[in-house]
């Protein structure tokens, strides 16, 4: 399952890498209407650029930027944003792992070289919705050092939110924390007195979502707190994975936490079921995208999604389809979308991504035409109400710069073929949960409100 569906990624990859060519400028106009260097920026275009794993173990991520692009295609031939084309240039870092898979030429320090090019080569105005945790921590303080706004990272690390040491740093999902505590308060209400264990990868992304299932209230017995190397799915050594499952089952685990890439979830969903092991799987958000686990065990496992289920009529679902419609690039960037077991599905990333064209362009919208600055965009974020896809809120302030606070739960659902992977997961009620990531701050209810489309979005 796993290798059929790393040559599936890597040949999303190859299609994505026809990416966008590069187009510079360095002279805009400040908003005291006098001649100012800021990079990126001319009379008609800003260039702004990513770091994103376009090949390698997490390219069915690569729809994330895509989708990005997708929205900034569509404004573009709208008008531009004040009279403004942007212009998108990804750069592929193969999710800062230069191993097996990866587009030739990534380098030794992929994510590191990539930005350096954008930065002194490119002279991007700012990043938008780079990717990866790791990949993303061993670039900040190269891009606050450059002065360049690194925004909406794409990742659940609250390393984003240091506003005090990083200043033009800003993420955008919930933080993996307090996406924890929500998982927890499901499993205490669902499942009391279960005995639960996790696996996560083996960085920030694992040690993050078990501190917030910890600050949630679980009690998980130190052994059965167990990680897998992020390299499992490059060198198909997936012996540390075996062994936790064998743990869990010997532990007689009844509900399991996971914090792993779509493609490291559906390994451990098939490897489970070779050992007979069918705990309640409960999935962060970040893994368990159907279309991209592709797997029909993972059928049934709860998640957090902070969006409007896809395959319902929604504003914001239409508007996308809409988009990706119009796109030339669409059938070599969403070729799942197109053909196959889940075409006409919008899946997670495509989702994903768009919040984050559409939040950008709101942002620089903000700005008119005279404040296209680096100073300006940093201030628009914290100043921005934002409308985008998502249930939850999408704030930031001069303390917080994490952005999304939270998430609705949702179930995968069966396939109506069983032998075939989930096509979506339906939200389990009319509930949105926010919280910040130490235990005494609250788990906040509200309903969940769908925002109107900003006009010139439309």
């Amino acid at each position: 399952m796993v290798g059929v569906r790393s040559r599936r990624m890597v040949a999303l990859a190859s299609a994505s890498a026809l990416a966008l060519s590069v187009v510079t400028g360095t002279v805009a106009v400040g908003s005291s209407g006098a001649a100012v260097a800021t990079p990126g920026v001319t009379a008609k275009t800003i260039t702004v650029g990513a770091t994103v794993p376009l090949s390698g173990i997490a390219a069915n991520y690569a729809e994330v930027s895509a989708a990005i692009a997708v929205v900034f295609d569509y404004v573009n031939a709208h008008g531009g944003v004040n009279g403004r084309r942007i212009i998108y240039v990804r750069k592929d870092d193969c999710y800062n792992i230069n191993a097996l898979g990866c587009t030739a030429g990534v380098g030794n320090t992929p994510t590191l070289t990539q930005t350096q090019t954008l930065v002194t080569q490119v002279r991007e105005f700012a990043e938008v919705g780079s990717l990866g945790t790791a990949a993303q921590d061993s670039v900040i303080k190269y891009l606050n050092q450059n002065k360049v706004p690194d925004l909406f990272v794409c990742s659940g690390s609250s390393d984003w939110n240091q506003p005090a040491q990083y200043p033009l740093l800003f993420g955008y999902q919930a933080s993996y924390q307090a996406e924890g505590k929500i998982l927890a308060r499901w499993i205490k209400a669902n499942k009391p007195g279960a005995t639960v264990g996790v696996i996560g990868q083996g960085d920030d992304f694992g040690a993050n979502g078990l501190a917030g299932l910890l600050a949630g209230g679980l009690k998980i017995a130190t052994q059965d707190q167990l990680t897998y190397s992020p390299l499992d799915g490059v060198t198909g050594n997936f012996a540390d994975i075996t062994q936790a499952l064998t743990t869990l089952k010997s532990d007689n685990a009844t509900v399991v936490v996971l914090d792993s890439i779509p493609p490291l979830t559906s390994y451990i969903l098939a490897a489970a079921n070779k050992m007979s092991f069918a705990p309640q799987w409960v999935i962060s958000q970040v893994g368990s995208d159907p279309s991209s686990v592709n797997n029909p065990l993972e059928a049934g496992a709860i998640t957090l999604d902070p969006y409007p289920v896809p395959t319902t009529v929604n504003v914001w679902n239409q508007w996308l389809r809409r988009l990706i419609a119009a796109d030339k690039n669409s059938k070599t960037w969403f070729p799942n979308y197109f053909k196959g077991p889940f075409s006409n599905i919008l899946d997670g990333n495509m989702i994903y991504g768009a919040s984050i064209g559409a939040a950008f362009v709101e942002a620089l919208h903000g700005l008119g035409r005279n404040g296209v600055t680096r100073a300006g965009i940093v201030k628009a974020m914290m100043n921005t109400h934002f409308a985008t896809p998502s249930l939850t809120p999408l704030s930031y302030s001069k303390t917080n710069h994490q952005g999304l606070q939270g998430g609705s739960l949702a179930r995968i659902v069966a396939n109506t073929d069983p032998t075939q992977a989930p096509r979506a997961a339906v939200l389990l009620g009319n509930a949105e949960y926010t919280t910040g990531d130490s235990a005494n701050q609250p788990i906040i209810v509200r309903k969940q409100q769908v925002l109107p489309i900003p006009g010139y979005l439309k």
